[in-house]
């Protein structure tokens, strides 16, 4: 029983050792060894040596996998992610009840004064050309002049007439439409400017406290419009390679050393496994071993 018990004992440690050795030899040495100028073969470890080649291929499993835009979508939409964004967004209106900076003076201290202009100019013209475009695909000029036909079609019944009013409405609408046209994009451009001149020079704390019934509503859009630039934005940044060089960098700088650290905390548990497993085997054959012998 005794001669079981120590072949069991002695495979159980030859397993747990020789795995626990090639675990270890991932990680070590983290340079080359030299006898003379001989290098000790296995040096340095597997992991320090390609290090270079597995930055490039966690970068490329973190871009491709990670960061898919249907992974990043399903994510968005966990009741976590809406919840640590929309504390985001409180903390943000809470932030901007307290300021008595305008919007403009936050926006130069973060661009400078020409920057600053440039970018007002740029997003308002961006805002007047939406707008106009807008205007226009509504034929608001055709909904006036049915609107007109309406009322006015008990003082000339005659344009009851389908085919009559149908004239009259292309007619007039057309006309209104080729006015607008004309005139719209200076009415867009003074209305813009004006909201926008009383936005940027009003005090934060004022205008959230003027709109405060109105927040709840507007924090549901600006989730949804993060949402819909974050998914946005990715293919073009995914395109860029900016996520993988992110990864390749910041793991090519790490030393051999650090990198051992933090693999080895990553894989604590599957490395302990790989070690224990060992010495089940070596167990297992340390018995087979002994009977084997008992019967040969």
């Amino acid at each position: 029983m005794i001669s079981l018990l120590f072949s069991i004992l002695m495979g159980a440690l030859i397993g747990y050792g020789t795995n626990a050795l090639a675990v270890e030899m991932l990680f070590r040495p983290y340079a080359p060894k030299y006898i003379g100028k001989w290098k000790l073969p296995f040096t340095p470890g597997l992991i320090p040596k390609e290090q270079g080649r597995i930055a490039d291929s966690l970068g490329e499993l973190i871009e491709k996998e990670l960061f898919a835009p249907e992974v990043v979508s399903k994510a968005l939409d966990t009741p976590e992610a809406k919840a640590s964004i929309g504390a985001w967004l409180d903390q943000l209106f809470a932030t901007a009840a307290a300021s008595e900076k305008t919007p403009r003076e936050l926006l130069v201290e973060v661009f400078g004064e020409e920057e600053y202009i440039q970018k007002r100019e740029d997003l308002s013209s961006l805002l007047c050309t939406y707008l106009v475009k807008k205007a226009t695909q509504a034929k608001l000029g055709e909904s006036f002049a049915r609107q007109l036909s309406h009322r006015t079609d008990e003082k000339l019944p005659f344009l009851r007439s389908g085919s009559l009013e149908d004239v009259y409405v292309n007619t007039l609408g057309k006309l209104i439409d080729r006015e607008l046209e004309k005139s719209l994009p200076e009415i867009v451009q003074q209305y813009v400017y004006r909201e926008a001149g009383t936005f940027l020079g009003t005090p934060l704390s004022v205008t959230v406290k003027k709109y405060e019934g109105e927040l709840p509503r507007l924090k549901d859009g600006l989730m949804g419009l993060i949402h819909a630039a974050i998914i946005g934005a990715l293919p073009q940044l995914l395109s860029s390679g900016h996520i993988k060089n992110l990864v390749v960098s910041r793991i090519d700088s790490l030393a051999p050393r650090e990198l051992n650290t933090m693999l080895k905390g990553l894989m604590k548990k599957e490395l302990a496994a790989i070690e224990w497993l060992g010495a089940l085997l070596g167990g297992i054959l340390g018995a087979v071993t002994y009977f084997a012998g008992r019967l040969f």
